[in-house]
């Protein structure tokens, strides 16, 4: 089935003004930017993702959008879907956009592109939702194209007039358009994930201090000196839940990741958390944990799932939970056969070097046995 982000909206708040104003017309949209080339599904923006500080990024910008230039003819429409839909191929399996084109008589949807931006000088209620606008391309016969904005009402959404004018069209093709590698192919042939990461290590019997504002006396009855705040007796870290195993006979290999190194901090951004500290520790502001990339994948031999079973259901160990010692490999289990949507979070994740840990993902940590982890470092 078929997944696209075309015209949804987020609700996250309803926002009620005190009045409303009557919509007026807004100055000239600027002219957009004409390309050498066809549109290009691939340059369009995902609005939904953040792309996180200092990453590069993955595609050159699209041109700037704007009005239609007069002399401007298209002859084709293309509409840039999001989608949940993938695309296999011999490098192995890529994030995808659906490519939608139009090459009808393009006069109604002309009109409406050309029908100016409301605006208002007054108060107007407005709905705080998140409407998610894909890109609409136009193309002319002489192989140039732009990407053309879409008209906006008061609140800065979209008129429905455009979208309504491209459904009176038909559809001319529809294909899907690869835009990421999303996991290789040696991952997918191996049942593993391309990327990965170790779970949080909590830090069992840690405890976060109570700060509460010290105005003489709080409301807890903590006495204080009168400005600032007051540190309140420690609030104990609730027990681990017992974690949830994997079939021992459903673990058939080892997926081996390399701990990708440090990112260089961004400008501007604050000094990394010490070694070893946690989410339990009492830092909000603490590193995730490391990722690393596929290397190759180890066939388990028989009874080796069953040993890991049970060395992870011993009790969980607080040293080990608070070592901080940086591990340059490690290994997931997956519990999925080669194949099938492989999980992004195994049950079951080892450390074969640094703390050497044999980790679930309630946050629990327990030794990983040197006899199972010697045959997984190859």
């Amino acid at each position: 089935m078929r997944t696209t982000t075309t015209g949804v909206a987020v609700v996250l708040v309803g926002l009620v003004a005190a009045g409303c104003a009557a919509p007026g017309t807004a100055p000239p949209r600027p002219v957009a930017v004409v390309v050498s080339g066809a549109p290009d599904c691939t340059t369009s923006t995902d609005a939904w993702l953040v792309p996180e500080a200092g990453a590069e990024p993955t595609a050159p910008p699209p041109p700037e959008a704007g009005s239609v230039p007069d002399d401007f003819e298209p002859v084709s429409a293309v509409r840039c879907d999001g989608t949940t839909d993938t695309v296999d191929d011999a490098e192995g399996r890529w994030s995808a956009r659906l490519e939608t084109t139009w090459t009808d008589d393009l006069a109604p949807l002309l009109a409406a592109l050309a029908v100016p931006d409301e605006t208002s000088s007054g108060i107007v209620a407005c709905t705080a939702d998140m409407e998610l606008v894909p890109d609409l391309w136009l193309a002319d016969a002489a192989g140039r194209s732009l990407r053309v904005a879409w008209p906006r009402d008061v609140c800065g959404k979209t008129l429905p007039g455009t979208q309504e004018a491209l459904g009176s069209l038909s559809v001319a093709s529809e294909r899907l358009v690869k835009v990421s590698l999303a996991e290789t192919r040696a991952a997918l042939d191996a049942g593993c994930a391309t990327r990965a990461s170790l779970p949080w290590a909590l830090k069992a019997g840690i405890v976060t201090d109570l700060v509460v504002p010290d105005d003489g006396v709080s409301d807890d009855g903590l006495s204080g000196s009168g400005g600032g705040t007051t540190t309140g007796p420690a609030v104990p870290a609730p027990p681990l839940a017992p974690p949830l195993l994997p079939d021992p006979g459903a673990l058939d290999r080892a997926c081996v990741y390399a701990v990708d190194p440090p990112a260089e901090p961004a400008a501007g951004s604050s000094a990394p958390e010490a070694e070893g500290e946690g989410v339990a520790g009492g830092s909000a502001a603490a590193a995730s944990p490391p990722g690393g990339t596929f290397v190759r994948v180890v066939e388990l031999p028989d009874g080796l799932g069953a040993r890991l079973v049970t060395a992870a259901a011993t009790p969980s160990t607080p040293e080990l939970e608070a070592c901080g010692t940086a591990a340059a490999a490690f290994v997931t289990f997956p519990d999925t056969a080669p194949g099938a949507t492989v999980t992004s979070d195994p049950r079951l994740t080892a450390e074969l070097d640094g703390c050497g840990r044999l980790l679930t993902s309630d946050g629990g940590a327990r030794p990983f046995p040197e006899e199972l982890a010697a045959p997984l470092r190859g």
